[in-house]
């Protein structure tokens, strides 16, 4: 049976990046089970790598953008792959050179709170050929993880959590 929801975790940068510069398309590595720590442990979900747990990881940026941690292992992949999908989507003439120079800056010179976490909360009302599983050796671990290339902002909720309700 198909999950009821599926649920990442994206840094508000990204957010605002691709709503601004992609037109509200995203791209979300995606999991069925926002905390599967919290199911039973023998259960198919439950071995899932702290770094594609979206609770961790969503714990993990938020205590690092409260404690202002700009050397954050988890923010520094984070502005190497922004960069990096940007001069991609120059090359691709999906952006131009100013829309590149503009998202470079936001990467390298805005405010920590620009990498605070955002969680997507994604109904399984969209095409279950749109939501790729993602092979075993770019899994961190043994459970399923996924990834939608093309995720429509009016497809998904975005929920920011207060510091006092982290979970």
């Amino acid at each position: 049976m198909p999950p009821l929801l599926y649920y990442s975790v994206n840094v508000y940068l990204k957010y605002h990046i691709q709503k601004t510069y992609r037109g509200d398309v995203h791209f979300a590595w995606v999991s069925s089970y926002f905390d599967p720590r919290r199911q039973p442990a023998y259960s198919a979900v439950a071995p899932r790598a702290p770094s594609s747990n979206p609770a961790v990881i969503y714990r993990n940026l938020r205590e690092a953008v409260e404690g202002e941690e700009e050397n954050d292992p988890k923010i520094n992949e984070q502005k190497l792959s922004l960069k990096q999908r940007a001069v991609n989507w120059h090359n691709a003439g999906d952006i131009t050179k100013a829309q590149l120079d503009d998202i470079v800056a936001s990467v390298d010179f805005g405010p920590i709170t620009q990498w605070r976490p955002l969680i997507y909360v994604i109904p399984n009302t969209i095409d279950p050929a749109r939501v790729k599983s993602v092979p075993r050796r770019s899994r961190a671990g043994l459970g399923m993880e996924y990834k939608i290339e093309d995720l429509k902002g009016s497809e998904f909720d975005v929920i920011e959590v207060p510091p006092c309700f982290v979970p």
